[in-house]
């Protein structure tokens, strides 16, 4: 069995005595110092996105920086000599290096050390012991009792270290990690921070889990390092409402001195835990050192099909046993499912047409970066899925295994991409790079059903054609048949080997198009953005910026989704530019493209995306779904257009205002505007128009006089009310409310959890205040710590907090306060 070279392996142990191969969180009790870089780059107007954009390739040879380390820099002596007396901290995983404030001026830069003590029980003696890490940032050093052991580069993909071989039992153990999360032009991305469209951020910010096995057992799929092999790989043959086929691969190695005789039985189960379906290969024989792959099936009858509108998991057991002994045991959480894409058909769906209403994702919060738990990565998947989208890109580069879980089990297609931004680098270390990331996504991520397209090209970014059809054989090369596998990528008038391109931007989104492969099916993979004024976008809208510009946004993403809709099925379907307000190394301040804010807080584009799904309440469904109506006012003031927009999936909308019936009306169904001169035609937008391809148009309420008092919305299908939304105008803050983002996951004690903590300013009346903007502060009572400042201004009537919660969180209270407002105390658990 081969290992990547450059894995690493960190860890401190949670040793259990076990029987088979066990896994434990190794995420507690490590101790952390920063060094951080002093920049003295000057800050400037020049940072803004797009004056880089030609900056895209270092040509000369000189420009390109070793990854390799010296003999003399592997001596950890010397290394820490360099800490002086710096003390350590002591911290837990998931942990951002170096923090940032809400405004970022210029990334952080520098390098930061992890080290974590550990003891081994003499009873886990013969037995095989590695660490997996998820991801670092980036480039990264370990050693292991004073021993170096390798450098891994890379900083959002996994890597493996076994340190069988340097435990001490029954004494401490000690593991060191060196982390330098500067760009490095030859690890992808490779481009300099502050040209970059995302932060990098820092630190051990994903998780590390320690796995301890018997020397016989399955291998992990990223260390064993085999093309389409290694670990468990399962793919589905066949795929009907009848019947289905599961195909199932797995690698065993065996560690022993000794040859090993076994059976590998395969049980999958249902959601009750029922058997649905069990193989059992007859016995196998293995030499010592020895390793192979096994091939079984599984014949499902009547099989429950994974669909983003009923995303069934099954469970599927792989039992390792060694006489009556089983030696290792792993589940793998499996969909089954079809997909097809074709220029005439779309995209089909175990056999039905699809259509694809998605947006892009960056993983970071405010503050704390990338160093997310799983719980937040889950609400964050739980947000989109609730405004009615059903497919994820996940620019630019892979997200953490909680969100590829999170997308699984809610039910959202998923584009996976390989770490790259608008750079190329024409050395061969660059190039070799791209490539294992290639291979490396695909083997972390190839058992996920939620999984689409590969998006294996370096987005925005365009090195030969002959350089991008190899990226996409080498992807091919990874996968077992030709069943389910989709690459994608930018053609921009180059072909390049692509099975779904992406559209050719010609400057007209009103007709978006891909001539460079007039024979396949494509992608919008962004819109919204870009197309109405790049960094100046009248898309780009915060909170604070208010009614009037949140309704541009609004309609700019209807606009343009309308637009889209004219090219299915060839058009697959299209991806909003974004989902989240982000923050980017190339701008100062916060970027206002989201739907919903940084604080995943929706603004009224959320409930326009939420208007668009099914009426229908779906069986299944991993959200709330049926009937809706959302009103896109703040009724304090009329909108410079004087009109109402009303979100709503429903046949009929009847607007009052103050109980007195303003009209019931049918969806928009006005005229379709053009691009004009770059901009849509600002001097027609909410004139019922721009609706006539979209599955629930808007309802647009025309000249509707404001008076101060309540509005209400009701929707009917077939005649019968079925939805309601009201809202009142809002008086003077009087009260302080406090509400939890829990988002479809709650926040329990003794669970290390990150929370945004809302403190919302309210009338008498319990109507949010959105022109409040007071300082609000907030106190905790329990086992916990603020991420945010503990003191913030209000944004649109709404103060945010971030929390972050331990396993030592045993109870927790929460006291905010307001000038001129009674504070109030909540307990939270």
């Amino acid at each position: 069995m081969q290992y990547k070279k450059g894995c690493l392996f960190i860890s401190a142990l949670l040793l259990l005595q076990v029987g088979f191969a066990q896994r434990s969180s190794f995420n507690g009790n490590w101790q952390f110092i920063g060094q951080e870089y002093v920049s003295k780059q000057k800050i400037d107007s020049f940072r803004r996105l797009g004056n880089n954009w030609n900056d895209q390739f270092l040509t000369e040879q000189t420009n390109v920086t070793d990854t390799a380390i010296t003999d003399g820099a592997k001596d950890l002596g010397t290394q820490l000599q360099d800490l002086g007396q710096r003390a350590w901290q002591q911290v837990t995983l998931p942990h951002t290096a170096f923090p940032e404030p809400l405004v970022i001026v210029k990334p952080r830069e520098g390098i930061a050390w992890y080290k974590k003590t550990f003891r081994v029980p003499a009873t886990n003696r013969g037995k095989s012991v590695s660490l997996y890490f998820e991801a670092a940032m980036q480039v990264a050093d370990v050693w292991v009792n004073g021993t170096y052991i390798t450098r891994h580069t890379g900083g959002y993909l996994p890597f493996v270290i076994d340190i069988t071989k340097l435990i001490r039992f029954n004494t401490d153990n000690t593991i060191y990690l060196k982390l330098n999360n500067k760009a490095n032009p030859v690890v992808p991305p490779g481009k300099p921070v502050e040209k970059l469209d995302f932060i990098y951020y820092s630190g051990l910010y994903r998780s590390v889990w320690l796995d301890v096995k018997d020397p016989l057992h399955i291998t992990d799929a990223v260390a064993a390092n085999q093309a389409a092999g290694g670990g468990i790989f399962v793919t589905y043959p066949q795929v009907g409402k009848a019947q289905a086929t599961v195909q199932v691969q797995t690698h065993i190695i065996n560690e022993s001195s000794t040859a090993r005789r076994f059976t590998i039985e395969q049980v999958l189960l249902n959601k009750q835990d029922q058997v649905a379906a069990r193989a059992v290969a007859p016995a196998s024989n293995l030499a010592a050192a020895g390793a192979a792959h096994y091939e079984q099936q599984l014949t499902v009858v009547h099989p429950q099909l994974w669909h983003p509108d009923h995303p069934y998991r099954y469970r599927l057991k792989t039992i390792i046993r060694s006489g009556s002994k089983i030696v290792d045991e792993r589940i793998t959480p499996i969909g089954i499912r079809s997909f097809e894409i074709t220029k005439e058909k779309g995209l089909l769906i175990n056999g039905e047409p699809f259509k694809i209403a998605g947006t892009n994702r960056h993983q970071s919060y405010p503050y704390v970066g990338n160093a997310l738990p799983g719980n937040a990565s889950y609400r964050d998947a739980w947000l989109i899925k609730n405004a009615g989208m059903n497919a994820v890109r996940t620019g630019h580069y892979p997200p953490a295994p909680a969100f590829m879980d999170a997308a699984d089990e809610l039910g959202l297609l998923i584009i996976n991409c390989i770490p790259g931004w608008q750079f190329f680098n024409r050395s061969r270390a660059f190039q070799e790079h791209v490539m294992e990331d290639i291979r490396q996504t695909i083997r972390r991520d190839r058992n996920h059903p939620s999984v689409l397209l590969w998006e294996v090209s370096i987005n925005e970014a365009y090195p030969p054609a002959e350089f991008r059809c190899l990226q996409a054989a080498v992807a091919r090369s990874e996968w077992k048949g030709s069943a389910n596998f989709f690459t994608s990528g930018d053609s921009y008038f180059t072909k390049a080997c692509w099975d779904v391109p992406y559209d050719d931007w010609n400057g007209d989104p009103g007709a978006r198009n891909n001539t460079t492969y007039p024979g396949h099916a494509f992608l919008i993979r962004e819109y919204g953005d870009y197309e109405f004024g790049g960094g100046n976008s009248t898309t780009r809208k915060i909170r604070g910026d208010g009614q009037d510009a949140l309704l541009q946004q609004a309609w700019n993403l209807q606009w343009e989704h309308n637009k889209n809709q004219k090219n299915y099925p060839r058009a697959i379907g299209d991806l909003t530019w974004a989902f989240f307000d982000g923050l980017a190394g190339a701008v100062v301040g916060i970027e206002g493209w989201g739907v919903a804010d940084i604080f995943r807080i929706p603004k009224f584009s959320y409930s326009f995306f939420q208007s668009q799904r099914s009426a229908q309440r779906l069986p299944g469904a991993a959200v709330a779904t049926g009937p809706m109506v959302a009103v896109a006012h703040y009724w304090q003031a009329p909108n410079k257009w004087k009109n109402v927009l009303v979100y709503s999936n429903c046949d009929e909308v009847a607007l009052y205002v103050n109980n007195r019936l303003i009209a019931r009306q049918h969806p928009d169904a006005g005229p379709e505007t053009g691009h004009g001169t770059g901009l849509p035609d600002r001097n027609r937008p909410f004139n019922g128009g721009n609706a006539n391809y979209l599955p629930h148009p808007p309802f647009t309420f025309k000249d509707i006089t404001f008076h101060e008092g309540n509005l209400r919305a009701v929707g009917y299908i077939n005649g019968k009310a079925v939805a309601v939304k009201e809202l009142s105008t809002p008086g003077r803050p009087q009260k302080l409310r406090l509400e939890i983002g829990e988002n479809g996951r709650r926040l329990k004690a003794r669970t290390n959890d990150l929370v945004f903590v809302y403190a919302k300013i309210m009338d008498a009346k319990g109507n949010l205040v959105v022109n409040a903007t007071p300082a609000v502060t907030l106190k905790i009572n329990g086992n916990a710590t603020l991420e945010s400042p503990a003191t913030v201004q209000a944004e649109a009537g709404i103060a945010t907090f971030l929390l972050r919660t331990t396993e030592a969180t045993a109870q927790l209270g929460i006291t905010v306060q307001a000038a001129g407002l009674p504070g109030i105390k909540q307990r939270v658990f």
